[in-house]
């Protein structure tokens, strides 16, 4: 399937997504073969490490100062770079639709495009899954995006500023905020605000204080956080959220979030005037539209040589379920 030679491929290689796993092959790709065979596509114009967003949400990480420019790593590393998103995939004629470019005004930047593949690299990632929890996606917010993180940072600030003025009237007032899903995202996160609003008076809040008026609650429907872990690991990590006064929920399966409140099935609810939603991945919607095979969480199903049944499409990444072991698929790291 992929080029095994150092000599140039008379092959088209395009991969879509722009993350570790296509950037990374890429630019090898692109060191050995040239511009002319291989193309990355993705919807920005920069490359974000995703691990790095809950700092970005935190505030403690500019995230617009750590993109890296495709067009220039595409320069320095020999790769063809077009931005846009990925529209559909034409499996027959072997054919993807790259959607418009436009601005922050609506004008269009660059047009809607076609590209020809003969091999084709699907690292579209992953989003995040609600599971059909009524009230997720209204009121919880993910960190899918370097906008995701941007908002839950304002968000966040704006709550912060809230309790600082009702402060004055009520002593009591505090800021609570639940994490839904104790996976390595939701663990970082935690303790990344804990650490980072103990600087909330820089914002000029003097009324309010973080070990005092700020309330975490990590909430994860497994008997233990990161479960995909060793265990060794989840207790460690359970005992220091703790000593950061992070409150700790287990095998709590959120049944319903609303505005203010997260509901278990239980029957438990947790006061909440920010959610983040940590819980689960799952494949883009795009490619339910392929017409190949998926498994229950909307990822591509592939071999152990990232093979789809498609011979022109392999796909890595958090968008494809890869066989692992004992019957498993590699889990999200």
């Amino acid at each position: 399937m992929m080029p095994q030679s150092t000599s140039a491929p008379s092959k088209r290689i395009v991969i879509v997504g722009g993350g570790a796993g296509g950037l990374e092959l890429a630019a090898k790709l692109g060191r050995t073969h040239g511009r002319e065979h291989i193309t990355l596509v993705d919807s920005r114009p920069f490359h974000i490490w995703k691990p790095s967003l809950h700092e970005a949400a935190a505030g403690t990480l500019d995230i617009h100062q750590e993109g890296l420019s495709y067009l220039m790593l595409a320069h320095l590393d020999g790769f063809s770079f077009t931005q846009g998103r990925l529209e559909s995939i034409d499996r027959e004629r072997r054919l993807i639709t790259v959607d418009a470019v436009n601005d922050a005004q609506g004008q269009e930047v660059l047009p809607r495009r076609e590209l020809a593949y003969d091999a084709l690299v699907l690292a579209l990632g992953s989003t995040s899954n609600f599971f059909n929890t009524p009230g997720a996606a209204e009121h919880a917010v993910t960190l899918d995006t370097t906008e995701n993180a941007e908002q839950f940072r304002l968000t966040m600030l704006k709550a912060m500023a809230l309790v600082d003025q009702a402060k004055v009237r009520n002593p009591s007032a505090r800021l609570d905020l639940v994490i839904v899903g104790g996976g390595a995202t939701g663990v970082e996160l935690a303790v990344e605000l804990t650490e980072a609003s103990h600087v909330v008076s820089a914002y000029g809040l003097p009324n309010f204080r973080a070990d005092r008026d700020l309330a975490i609650t990590l909430v994860e429907g497994a008997p233990r956080i990161l479960s995909a872990l060793p265990e060794k690991i989840s207790v460690a990590a359970t005992k220091r959220l703790t000593e950061l006064g992070i409150r700790v929920e287990t095998s709590c399966r959120v049944s319903e979030v609303t505005d203010n409140t997260v509901r278990t099935a239980d029957g438990r609810e947790f006061p909440a005037q920010l959610c983040m939603w940590a819980a689960g991945i799952k494949g883009p919607a795009l490619l339910a539209d392929l017409g190949l095979p998926l498994n229950k969480l909307g990822q591509i199903e592939v071999n152990e040589r990232l093979e789809t049944p498609d011979p022109h499409i392999v796909a890595l990444g958090d968008c494809c379920a890869a066989p692992w072991r004992e019957g498993r698929t590699v889990p999200a790291r």
